[in-house]
């Protein structure tokens, strides 16, 4: 443990940091799908195929999929690529992409076994840009001061690394990064040198193993001791703690494994406990810890397993403090509150939405298991959304959800949760 030094602002510091009402934005899996930018003939874009369908099978499995299965369709006239029909998760599932400019703009799955001709939308580019817009504007207009994203911001690091080559890093940084003010002098004078904090996502790491991207899109989080060997940290604001941890790449096997090596699950609950005793002993009151992997989850690609599931270690804090965390990965919104932890997965910050398709809007969990309390045993749909944080000292903490649903007669919504 000597080899994980607790940065970020010492608990002596914490201490002396007056306490104050501030609030922030949340939200996770705010990646777009894929950009390609190709033309009839050109042949990097069967490679990028085989190396997405790479990432669940073998690689020669992988190119016979493409060549056999993947249906590519071209303008006639500019000859640019504007629609992919391909299999999706199952044998019965086909997926359909549009594209403008390169960038899927939307995509829809048909199940031709479960519902045959039924085209069910699971993303739409601009769920996505709303979301973005809607934050910025609301840290512009003073309402949030921050904002904090539990993960996969982009798709992959197979098209470049960084702001500069990547085109996902590039569109994150157009529409959210670089639209933030700079960080007022209270929050520098709290070592946050910007208004945007994440915790890495499998995604960040799926071609670029060591985060340049990350460390190039958000150099700040250098100053927390994140390294491509190191991706937790911490920080306090207005006596409040913030953690940020890493669950782990990604396995097809098993899609929710905490499987993170940098540190690995014993060393980053260790590091946890660590962080979580020291703001006990200097009086703070209040955590938020972010990670990718859900601890828990109804729908989609599930939960953490239980081995290495930190629901636990996490609950053993409640009873000192309000504990509150954010989650991602399985792409929907559910919420928990359990052995007073609250739990809020935010999935619906602009990926494509799977858990809404037939036979993953509801997987099999014990008959004990926590409900959930936003969709409240109804099938999730399609919604983009991020979440309002309003904290004030020695008050329960206030969430308030911004959605937008574009299929629905009321496409926008605010609704306050964990009421």
């Amino acid at each position: 443990m000597a080899l994980l030094p607790a940065f970020g602002p010492s608990a002596a510091m914490a201490q002396q940091a007056p306490s104050a009402a501030f609030s922030f934005a949340a939200y996770g899996d705010s990646r777009p799908m894929m950009y390609l930018p190709y033309k009839e003939g050109q042949g990097e874009l069967n490679q990028l195929f085989v190396e997405m369908f790479g990432l669940v099978m073998p690689e020669k499995i992988a190119e016979a999929v493409v060549k056999r299965d993947v249906k590519l369709i071209f303008d006639p006239v500019t000859k640019d690529l504007v629609k992919a029909v391909m299999p999706f998760e199952s044998k019965s599932e086909v997926m359909t992409l549009t594209f403008e400019k390169g960038w899927v703009t939307e995509a829809s799955v048909e199940d031709v076994k479960l519902l045959p001709g039924v085209h069910r939308t699971m993303f739409r580019l601009h769920g996505g840009e709303w979301v973005a817009r809607e934050i910025v504007k609301d840290v512009k207009s003073g309402r949030a001061k921050f904002v904090i994203n539990s993960g996969d911001v982009i798709w992959w690091g197979n098209q470049g690394r960084t702001v500069t080559d990547s085109p996902y890093w590039k569109r994150v940084n157009d529409t959210m990064l670089k639209q933030l003010p700079p960080a007022d002098s209270e929050m520098r004078a709290a070592g946050l040198e910007g208004r945007w904090f994440m915790g890495v996502g499998n995604h960040e790491v799926w071609g670029d193993p060591k985060i340049e991207g990350v460390l190039d899109a958000v150099p700040y989080l250098k100053k927390f001791g994140v390294t491509p060997e190191n991706l937790i940290y911490k920080f306090d604001l207005h006596g409040v703690r913030f953690i940020y941890l890493w669950s782990g790449k990604y396995d097809y096997r098993s899609p929710s494994l905490w499987d993170a090596d940098r540190p690995k699950y014993a060393e980053q609950m260790k590091q946890l406990q660590q962080w979580m005793d020291e703001a006990k002993a200097a009086g703070i009151r209040k955590a938020f810890i972010t990670f990718h992997y859900p601890t828990f989850a109804r729908s989609g690609m599930g939960a953490i397993p239980a081995p290495d599931n930190p629901h636990k270690v996490i609950a053993a804090y409640a009873k000192d403090m309000e504990v509150i965390v954010f989650n991602g990965h399985v792409h929907t919104t559910e919420l928990y509150d359990v052995d007073g932890v609250k739990y809020l997965m935010l999935g619906g910050g602009g990926a494509e939405q799977d858990p809404i398709l037939p036979g993953r809007t509801s997987i099999k969990v014990p008959a004990d298991y926590p409900p959930d309390l936003y969709w409240k045993g109804e099938p999730p749909k399609e919604e983009y959304n991020y979440v309002l944080v309003d904290v004030e000292p020695n008050q329960k903490t206030k969430f308030t959800l911004n959605r937008f649903r574009p299929w629905s007669a009321e496409p926008f919504a605010t609704v306050e949760l964990f009421k």
